[in-house]
């Protein structure tokens, strides 16, 4: 068994304008590639969960990252909002023993953040935890699921992402706290690709 990772990538960027997924950031690399270099770097099996239609996008991907470890998956509910998009790239994941919930526009999270995160799974595994990186008090991505809450998370609803799962398994909920400011950056608006 393995552990994977989830990139959500299927919203709308209604805020951003554009289609943020696709700015270029200072390295010269879209934002949803970054994302997905950087979780493909710590982890063997990623999982890009695209929006309903992203075919040509997925291939565009594809060509650009050329790792057979990453795959893509076209969310069919995606328009029904973020917590759709991952119920429909968790009910993909079946064979994983946990799963590390990113988002496709949070390109800064490092490394070693995530390896921070899987330290504190293998340490906590009996327990089926949940781990969230912490940055100054505030909650961040991606969030280490365990495979023990994946048929909730795919009867999840609405745009709230996974919340809900955190708030009901507040028990097995473990926080770390992380030097790293990418885990609570995200990319909503032109000037954050700037900043």
């Amino acid at each position: 068994k393995m552990i994977g990772a989830i990139i959500l990538a299927g919203g709308s960027s209604r805020r951003f304008g554009d289609d943020k997924r696709k700015s270029v950031l200072a390295t010269g690399q879209l934002v949803l590639e970054e994302s997905i270099h950087k979780a493909a770097s710590v982890i063997d099996e990623v999982l890009v969960v695209l929006r309903f239609g992203d075919i040509s996008f997925a291939k565009e991907l594809e060509e650009k990252i050329d790792n057979p470890s990453v795959k893509f998956y076209c969310a069919p509910d995606s328009a029904q909002g973020m917590a759709h998009t991952l119920a429909n790239g968790i009910h993909q994941a079946k064979d994983w023993e946990a799963a590390l919930v990113f988002l496709g526009d949070m390109p800064f999270v490092q490394a070693e953040t995530v390896e921070s995160l899987l330290a504190e799974y293998e340490f906590r595994k009996t327990s089926n935890p949940i781990v969230i990186p912490m940055k100054d008090d505030k909650a961040g991505h991606p969030v280490l699921f365990s495979q023990s809450y994946f048929s909730e998370i795919e009867s999840l609803t609405g745009d709230n992402g996974a919340k809900p799962v955190i708030e009901n398994n507040s028990a097995s909920v473990y926080q770390i706290k992380v030097n790293d400011p990418g885990v609570i950056r995200d990319i909503d608006t032109p000037q954050d690709l700037a900043s």
